[in-house]
């Protein structure tokens, strides 16, 4: 009889613990998305540009270094660091249950690079691999607030 009632009870225990594990979504976590870099936009990428201004010379460098999860963006005037981003294919939002880093493919093998959910961040560009002068590049095809376009050309460093 105990022996019956051992045997009954490890079994039933058995039970408990492969039926716990077999049931869905109580154990395993939502796997995780990572976001992606396009392969032809990796690298480090920089655009230099010069303006005098009132007699007085501002020079101007934007640095994107692209890996594959992580964008990096610097813009140094004079020497001085303005502005930086970095955004993470691999890192959660603080705001959503999403990776920084957002990248769409859109038309004319244009690309835009933003941050994941910040439609209206200074930030979020659209770049597109070209050739100019000769050399490859990545350019920015953005425009000022009254609709310019503003295209900048980044070169491989």
């Amino acid at each position: 009889m105990k022996r019956q009632l051992l045997f009954s009870g490890l079994a039933v225990m058995a039970g408990l613990t492969l039926g716990s594990i077999a049931l869905p979504g109580t154990t395993a976590e939502a796997k995780i998305h990572y976001t992606t870099t396009p392969k032809s936009f990796r690298g480090t990428w920089v655009n230099f540009s010069k303006d005098d201004i009132n007699g007085t010379m501002y020079r101007y460098r934007s640095t994107a270094k692209i890996t594959k999860y992580v964008y990096n963006y610097k813009y140094v005037v004079n020497g001085r660091t303005i502005s930086k981003v970095n955004w993470s294919g691999k890192k959660k939002s603080h705001f959503y249950n999403h990776s920084d880093l957002s990248v769409k493919k859109g038309k004319n093998g244009r690309w835009r690079i933003s941050q994941y959910g910040m439609k209206n961040n200074i930030f979020n560009t659209t770049y597109k691999r070209v050739k100019h002068n000769g050399k490859q590049a990545l350019v920015s095809l953005d425009h000022y607030g009254d609709g310019t376009p503003l295209n900048l050309y980044y070169y491989k460093k």
